[in-house]
């Protein structure tokens, strides 16, 4: 049976997953296209595969037509595929190198960190404020979510200092007068912190308190991305500990 109805139980349940609180009461979320559903599958986090009839790329999928393929996606002209996703399922990591964003506001440039993150070797990212299983997070991470300890937080604050009161050193992308440039600083092998700032306020006092050691990146222009600052820093830790 093919389902073609919005009216079905089953898609109206899903469609509800657009929404952030029925995501977080739920645990589940939907992602969209054959690379996030594949890297899905290899993380065994997949709960339920719909796809066209013509599809037929998953056993045991459930069939829906395209029409309840684009109600259900969140993009323009979506591939023929939608998993259902439970987050509880995401396996758990040592966390050595972390990456702490303090109230970021774009989910691209979220997702784009966690991509960045998982490419120079970090194990986890910790995310203030933001739903970080939201549709345009998910795409922008390319399937990196599923690969990394993803901790959601309201009180990055308190997060910080439970990681301090373990032996983490924390480093902060801060330009002040006791920031050191970047190339100029020894990271620590393992147990660190790099946290970014919002994309119009920087990192908040409160945050900037924990910092062990500030860094800044000296340029030309007043500012960088925030997702190219981190690729620049991450980057940098990621070639020292291979020179070491």
């Amino acid at each position: 049976m093919i389902l073609t109805s919005k009216q079905n139980v089953k898609i109206k349940e899903l469609k509800k997953l657009h929404n952030k609180k029925f995501r977080k009461e739920s645990n589940l979320f939907l992602i969209s296209g054959y690379h996030l559903v594949n890297e899905a599958l290899t993380k065994d986090i997949v709960v339920e595969i719909l796809e066209t009839e013509d599809s037929n790329f998953y056993q045991n999928s459930t069939k829906v037509s395209y029409d309840i393929i684009s109600y259900l996606s969140q993009t323009t002209t979506p591939q023929k595929v939608i998993a259902v996703c439970d987050k509880r399922k995401l396996r758990k990591y040592l966390i050595k190198k972390v990456v702490a964003l303090n109230n970021l506001q774009d989910p691209g440039n979220v997702g784009t960190i966690i991509r960045i993150a998982k490419a120079f070797n970090f194990d986890t990212v910790i995310i203030e404020n933001l739903d970080v299983f939201n549709d345009k997070v998910i795409r922008a991470s390319q399937g990196a979510l599923f690969k990394l300890n993803i901790i959601e937080t309201n009180d990055l604050e308190s997060e910080l200092i439970k990681l301090k009161n373990n032996g983490y050193t924390i480093y902060e992308t801060l330009l002040n007068k006791n920031a050191q440039v970047l190339n100029s600083i020894k990271f620590v092998e393992d147990k660190m912190v790099i946290v970014f700032g919002n994309e119009a306020n920087g990192i908040r006092p409160n945050i900037q308190k924990l910092s062990d050691l500030n860094i800044y990146i000296p340029i030309e222009f007043e500012s960088l991305n925030v997702a190219i600052s981190a690729g620049i820093v991450l980057d940098k830790v990621y070639n020292r500990s291979k020179d070491e």
